[in-house]
Order: structure tokens, then C-alpha cells, then sequence
């Protein structure tokens, strides 16, 4: 049997979300399972996988790019070319809400749902469409739902039923790119990342509502009554004249994984997580998290954050987030023990188990 496996949602300058969930599970993969995937890609993205990705079986580029409406069209017949042409027998894999109307019932489906933000959060009459028939077709004839967390499958269940065909596998983080760094690493990259203040809040995320950007900007106004010589690293803002801001343009892993090691805390008052990626990478270097106890978030988190009630204002919040900013963090080896049981190389193996089974 063949895996095809809709890789049009990777891009590797901006590998977060659905992007990054995509590229390692198929970077991860066995080398046995690699030489049975056939992956789909679009013109902006062809010639990155086919230079990341040499040992799959193939990669086959297609006009209609993430989402758009002519996938609908197209991938259903580049399904049935690659079955006549192979003569194998073909399994479809979407790892996210794209999912086109696939009827031939010889070709096995899946799909990942990491969230039903869209009905949840952010409900429109567009994407109530959208939910009610493409995505409620493809969960009802997949052999498997996969899902990032309990919270998602509850959701998925509440909406859509099917609780005996979902499986939830969690995500991983490249612990070794997100890693408490030594004292002399820290010391040479102040140099590389000498625009950094000394002291410093962190905010990684995006603008968008659920993000809840204004809170930790707001939350962190409140924590500078106490710790007046910090800043406010992000790379999202919406005040241009606040001096406090220190504005990031553009941002990547190694970047990244410094400013964890760095902060004072790293702020996630997120109001709707599938699971939650950035708080976790925070964990693993390190960092204090001081996060919302919405959605999926204190499921991934454990024990190992300072939750905070975000229906409450920064004012109400502040003196319990100070109190325990001021404890002594856990012993790392505590948080490195949490953080190991999410790993890409689980998931991957877990999700070609179940196609390949």
C-alpha cells in the first residue's frame, strides 16, 4: 500500500502550526515507511520538499494550492491517476481541515483535526458550511480521525460523533532545538542578539483574537510595577510608540529557543489551544509559563505552569502571578522528564501504525 499525504501546508520559512505538524511527521517517519509515501505538493513548495524529503517514493505536484476551492477537484483525480499508474492500493492522508470529497471507496482516508476553532471561536456561516459538509463527509467515511489532545477529541465527538474512530496522538518538540542552553552558549549569543534587553517578558504568537495578545500586554504593564527594568520582547504589537516593546521582525528557531532561556516568564494567555506548541518549547528551556487554564492548555502543561483565569482582569490576577514568579523554579530534570513524552518520532510512528496497519 501507498501513502499520499497532502504536504501543500508546508513552509518551511514560517514551520509553525499545521506546517510544522506536517513536516515531522514525515521527517520522522521510519526509513521502511518513507520508501511508501507519495506526497502532494503545490508550485510554491515543490522544490523544498523534493530537496527535504529525498527518500520518499514521490513527490507530485499539483495546481491548486492549500485550501483552495479546485482541490476539491483536483486531488480526487490525481488520487485515481497515481492508483491507475502504481496498480497499489492507496491511502489518503490530510494532516489538517482540508478535505476534499474523496467518493472512490477503495481509497482509505484520514485526516487530523487539531481543533474545531472554527466553530468554536471563530464561527461563521462560511465556515459553518465548510464544517457541515466537506469536513463532516471526510470524518464520517475516514477509518481515522487523529486529534493533538483530549480536549479536541471532545469537541470532534460533540460536533460530530465517531468517538470509536478518533485517536489522539500528541504532537512532539525537537528537544534538541528547544533546550535549557549552557551558561557559555548564553554568552555568546548575547553577542549574536545584542539588540536584546538583559531583562525581559515574552510574547510569541499572532495577532489574532484567541491569541489574546492585549491580555499579556496588559499583564505585563501590571508585572512592571515589580519588575520596572523589564521589557516586553514580542513579535506582535499594537503600540508603536511604547518604548517598552522590544519588536521582533523576524524570528527562528535558534532565536527562539534563546529568548526562552532568557525571559523572566513567557506569556501565554491563550483563550482556544488545540494543544500548544510555543508554552511547551518555553518548558523545555527553561522558562517560567504563565498561561491561561483554557482549552487544551492545562491538559499539555500539567502541573508545570502558572495558570491564570484570563476572564479576570491583569489587575485581579497580578499579586498571584507575582507570588509565584517569586518561588524557585522546579528542578529541570523534573520538567525535561514531563516534556520527553512529547516527541515527533511517537507521533509519526503511531499515525503510519494506524494507516499501515
Amino acid at each position: 500500500m501507498l501513502c499520499v499525504l497532502d504536504c501543500r501546508c508546508i513552509n518551511l520559512e514560517k514551520n509553525h502550526g499545521i506546517s510544522r505538524y506536517t513536516y515531522e511527521i514525515i521527517r520522522n517517519a521510519p526509513k521502511n515507511i518513507k520508501q511508501y509515501l507519495i506526497l502532494l505538493a503545490d508550485i510554491k513548495n515543490f522544490d523544498v520538499l523534493a530537496k527535504a524529503f529525498e527518500e520518499v517514493r514521490e513527490i507530485v505536484k499539483i495546481k491548486s494550492s492549500f485550501l483552495s476551492p479546485f482541490e476539491n477537484i483536483e486531488i480526487p483525480n490525481v488520487l485515481e491517476k497515481i492508483q491507475k499508474r502504481t496498480k497499489e492500493e492507496i491511502a489518503y492522508f490530510s494532516p489538517s481541515f482540508s478535505s476534499p470529497p474523496i467518493v472512490d471507496k477503495r481509497i482509505k482516508k484520514y485526516i487530523t483535526i487539531h481543533d474545531l476553532m472554527h466553530l468554536d471561536f471563530y464561527s461563521s456561516l462560511k465556515n459553518k458550511v465548510y464544517y457541515s459538509t466537506l469536513v463532516k463527509y471526510y470524518i464520517n467515511t475516514a477509518v481515522y480521525v487523529f486529534t493533538v489532545s483530549n480536549y479536541s477529541k471532545e469537541k470532534i465527538i460533540k460536533y460530530y460523533g465517531n468517538s470509536e474512530k478518533i485517536k489522539v496522538i500528541y504532537p512532539g518538540i525537537d528537544v534538541n532545538t528547544f533546550r535549557k542552553l549552557k551558561d557559555e552558549e548564553i554568552e555568546r549569543l548575547k553577542d549574536v542578539y545584542s539588540y536584546l534587553p538583559e531583562e525581559f517578558f515574552l510574547f510569541i504568537g499572532n495577532n489574532k483574537k484567541h491569541k489574546n495578545f492585549s491580555y499579556a500586554y496588559e499583564l505585563y504593564k501590571n508585572l512592571k510595577r515589580f519588575y520596572p527594568a523589564h521589557k516586553f520582547v514580542s513579535n506582535v504589537w499594537d503600540n508603536e510608540s511604547d518604548q517598552d516593546i522590544i519588536r521582533l521582525e523576524k524570528i527562528d528557531d535558534n532565536l527562539l529557543c534563546f529568548l526562552y532561556n532568557r525571559c523572566e516568564a513567557f506569556l501565554y494567555p491563550s483563550l482556544y489551544e488545540g494543544f500548544g506548541l510555543p508554552p511547551l518549547e518555553a518548558l523545555a528551556c527553561g522558562a517560567k509559563v504563565i498561561a491561561s487554564r483554557c482549552a487544551s492548555l492545562p491538559e499539555v502543561l500539567g502541573e508545570h505552569a502558572i495558570y491564570i483565569d484570563v476572564f479576570k482582569s491583569p489587575e485581579e490576577n497580578i499579586f498571584e502571578v507575582v507570588e509565584k514568579l517569586n518561588q524557585p523554579k522546579p528542578k529541570f530534570e523534573v520538567i525535561s522528564r514531563y516534556v520527553s513524552k512529547y516527541n515527533w518520532q511517537d507521533l509519526s510512528k503511531k499515525i503510519f501504525g494506524f494507516i499501515f496497519s
